[in-house]
């Protein structure tokens, strides 16, 4: 009896030795998959942005939308990627993406110049360096030369104010901020052409219910884009691209155009 008690014990014994191997090893790479979870950095994206609507603008409430914020938005959201995004004037909000790791700019015009220097997301829309006049004034413009007769105003640091800077344009009256400003001259017949982005002029002028200002002539037509510092993780970049190429496939980028009438 007393050596069946033995056998017994000695059994219980060893199958506790078995389960506890079996368990443990489980248990240690539980909790290394709780210490990889904890460390793993959550990813993150600083936005940086101007007035240019439709496409980034402040609304009404004061929140930063716009057609090209809400694709990059729900892009975000759909990678579990935490974005900060900012409003500033252009020239500054530009020195900050060019200079700081996981910060973008948008939306960008996509130059030669600036293509090395940024990684590129998008294209957001499709736009086009243009300048615009009065009505009556009945300017003709065949060409980017005839507009060195006229006073132009545009805004510092924009790729068309800087194409025109090295075109030795003559007579550029710039500005910092707030496209508007420079419809307001136009009127006001301090400026005799505003040159500015396709949809930008014509989103001022549909929202400033102006009836005097017209396209006269595009330089150049040109993609808008997120551009992003070059130390900006790859996984974000490809993470968004492919979101982006994802709602145009499926119809997502078409109804989000729709509700900014776009």
């Amino acid at each position: 009896m007393i050596q069946l008690g033995r056998i017994i014990l000695r059994s219980l014994f060893l199958r506790s030795l078995i389960t506890n191997f079996v368990f443990i090893p489980s248990a240690i790479a539980h909790e290394d998959n709780l210490q990889a979870n904890k460390s793993s950095p959550k990813m993150y994206l600083h936005l940086v942005t101007e007035e240019y609507p439709p496409l980034n603008m402040i609304s009404n409430e004061g929140v930063i939308t716009g057609l090209a914020t809400e694709l990059l938005r729900l892009a975000a959201e759909n990678n579990s990627i935490e974005l900060q995004i900012e409003l500033l004037p252009w020239k500054r909000a530009y020195q900050i993406a060019l200079k700081q790791p996981s910060t973008c700019i948008y939306s960008a015009w996509r130059t030669t110049e600036r293509e090395k220097l940024f990684h590129w997301v998008g294209p957001l829309a499709n736009d086009a360096w243009s300048f615009f006049a009065l009505k009556n004034r009945n300017i003709q413009i065949l060409s980017k030369k005839d507009t060195h007769h006229y006073r132009v105003g545009s805004i510092d640091g924009w790729a068309f104010t800087q194409y025109l800077q090295k075109q030795q344009h003559p007579y550029l009256d710039l500005i910092h901020i707030e496209d508007e400003t420079n419809a307001r001259k136009l009127q006001s017949g301090r400026i005799d052409l505003w040159a500015t982005g396709r949809i930008s002029g014509h989103q001022i002028i549909k929202q400033q219910k102006i009836l005097d200002i017209e396209e006269v002539f595009a330089v150049r037509e040109i993609g808008l884009w997120l551009a992003c510092n070059t130390d900006t993780d790859p996984k974000i970049i490809h993470d968004l691209q492919n979101a982006l190429d994802q709602f145009e496939r499926d119809g997502t980028a078409r109804k989000i155009r729709a509700t900014f009438k776009f």
